[in-house]
């Protein structure tokens, strides 16, 4: 049997195998983020198909946070009998499901063109890393940023209560934790801004907010953007991704997924074009650095599409976990088709495009 379908332990859990679908913007809620049958069937589909650990799209915490407008949402408790139904057809199915939590930032799209509290870490004029909603954010003060970090701790009170096997923090692709994170994006010169421990203290605090909040042993995990990859200008290195992780680690974070914080188009492009196995597990560098200084599982996210790639990595111990989406966006039968023994690569092989601010979540 391949290392692919050998179990793993996370947090208070097992997992049947190493995949893991890493989270996606759904696209099917209404305005206030409240889910249907629509994606409760959409993860059903998945856990049915073998897939080892889901993660939803991302939900956000509170209206100043939502990019999209049919984004899922867990800002009051209203949301729970929904995600309820969710929870319960993926354990009927015997997987795992891990809803993934955020604030956008100053990419929440829906929150600047209503009208609604629309915040930066900083006001940066003349970035080019902030996108043109029509209006300017205004920067957050302390009450904001503290209003904030409990509003994900009792997000994820939401959660367990909802019944998902865990939570996972949005900490990477350029919204509100790597905001924080990135000297590009935080220009502060309070406790917030400035050297990486100050950088830093927006998500250990979201951490510790949320550890306050769920049982002891309630896994919390991260999406964790380790690196921007930007050719200009100042950035987030891999050497300071090394130290978030360790820092997220010591909070109690119990699973850390490796992905990209901010990127430009330049890179965005040359990070996503998967057309030959060479070409795969485009973060597969960080992830060795992330090992190094942490002793959490660890999953890895970017452009892997074939099985001999994606063992080479568990066997090499740079990754626990593999973690992909669009693949099973294309395909949701992929796991159970490479289980079954037909291992051809997946489908999906061509990149995405886009700008600097992803659907994908």
């Amino acid at each position: 049997m391949s290392v692919l379908f050998e179990p793993v332990r996370i947090g208070n859990f097992e997992v049947r195998n190493r995949f893991v679908r890493s989270a996606t913007y759904f696209a099917l809620s209404d305005i206030d983020g409240f889910i249907g049958q629509a994606s409760v069937d959409l993860i059903r589909t998945l856990a049915e198909n073998d897939v080892g650990l889901i993660m939803t799209g991302y939900a956000y915490i509170l209206k100043s946070g939502q990019s999209f407008p049919d984004m899922n949402g867990i800002q009051d408790d209203d949301h729970i009998s929904g995600y309820q139904k969710m929870t319960k057809a993926v354990h009927d199915a015997g997987g795992r499901v891990v809803m993934q939590i955020a604030h956008c930032g100053i990419a929440s799209e829906t929150a600047a063109r209503t009208g609604g509290d629309y915040m930066a870490v900083s006001v940066v004029d003349g970035s080019p890393d902030a996108p043109d909603y029509g209006v300017k954010p205004r920067e957050m003060n302390d009450e904001d940023i503290e209003k904030i970090i409990e509003a994900f701790g009792q997000a994820a009170r939401r959660v367990q209560e909802a019944g998902f096997d865990g939570v996972q923090i949005h900490g990477a692709h350029g919204y509100l934790v790597s905001q924080f994170l990135s000297p590009r994006s935080n220009q502060r010169e309070d406790k917030w801004g400035g050297s990486l421990e100050n950088r830093m203290r927006f998500v250990i605090e979201v951490a510790g907010s949320i550890k306050k909040q769920v049982d002891q042993d309630f896994p919390v995990m991260i999406k964790l953007g380790v690196r921007d990859y930007v050719k200009e200008g100042p950035r987030l290195t891999i050497e300071e991704g090394a130290e978030v992780a360790r820092a997220v680690e010591k909070e109690g974070v119990c699973f850390i997924e490796i992905s990209n914080g901010f990127q430009d188009n330049t890179n965005r492009k040359a990070l996503l074009s998967v057309t030959k196995p060479e070409k795969e597990a485009v973060f597969l560098p960080s992830a060795r650095d992330i090992r190094a200084s942490t002793t959490v599982p660890l999953s890895l996210v970017g452009g892997m599409r074939s099985l001999p790639v994606m063992e080479d990595i568990i066997k090499s111990g740079a990754a626990d976990c593999i973690s992909i989406c669009r693949p099973l966006i294309r395909e949701p039968g992929l796991i159970k088709r490479w289980r079954e023994g037909d291992t051809r690569p997946a489908d999906c092989m061509k990149r995405m495009g886009g700008n600097l601010w992803p659907a994908a979540s």
